[in-house]
């Protein structure tokens, strides 16, 4: 009996050991997710290709601990760039538009008023749909308005899981504004979040495919 209690101790002790580990391992593959999104989206107009890359990354190596960080990282980067990128500049150019609209808007009335209001919170609605589209491209194929029409159909159909996300980003971004030095660290993290609200989303509608391949660990 004394041996078998030794030896049970020392399964416990092993496997306490592993996780630990384990844990070790997925906080290091989170924070250098996060540093491959940074420097693949410095030039700025492949930021979606970058985000669409570490979605796919972070749901497969972290959460489902199915192959290499770096490699799949690259592969989806490659595999998705064309898409994720025109996605990206057509996100860009509304911001854009919207951006100047809500800066124009806010000279002529001072600030105050209802229209000011409004502009913002219609500069307030790509990023909300921003998560739901370059996730969505790292798992399934569609054109780019074919994209943006479902995307923003699974938006407003969770819209809760969209106001979460929103006020996640809100709060990640008030981090960064307030500890800058830390903001390398946050991508991984961010994305890591935002996963467990989508991924719900996406296994129900990869459930209704009933489709079979050589990536479908996402269905685990």
């Amino acid at each position: 009996m004394p041996r078998l209690s030794r030896e049970k101790e020392r399964l416990v002790k092993e496997t306490k050991k592993s996780k630990l580990i384990t844990a070790i391992n997925a906080v290091i593959d989170i924070i250098a997710a996060g540093l491959l999104w940074l420097v693949c989206s410095l030039p700025i107009l492949t930021l979606g290709a970058a985000s669409t890359a570490l979605y796919y990354a972070v749901v497969k190596c972290i959460r489902h601990e199915r192959g290499a960080l770096g490699k799949s990282f690259f592969s989806a980067f490659r595999r998705e760039f064309k898409i994720s990128t025109l996605l990206w500049l057509i996100f860009l150019g509304v911001l854009l538009v919207l951006g100047a609209d809500a800066w124009a808007i806010g000279l002529m009335t001072q600030g105050s008023g209802m229209f000011p209001a409004l502009s913002r919170i219609l500069l307030l609605l790509p990023l909300m749909l921003f998560p739901w589209v370059f996730a969505f491209v790292s798992r399934f194929s569609n054109t780019v308005g074919g994209t943006l029409r479902y995307c923003a159909y699974l938006a407003l159909r969770h819209i809760g899981l969209t106001l979460a996300m929103a006020a996640e980003l809100a709060g990640f971004a008030l981090i960064v504004y307030l500890m800058p030095q830390i903001a390398p660290l946050l991508p991984g993290i961010v994305c890591l979040l935002l996963s467990l609200h989508i991924e719900p989303v996406f296994k129900a509608i990869t459930a209704e495919m009933d489709v079979q391949n050589e990536d479908d660990w996402y269905n685990e």
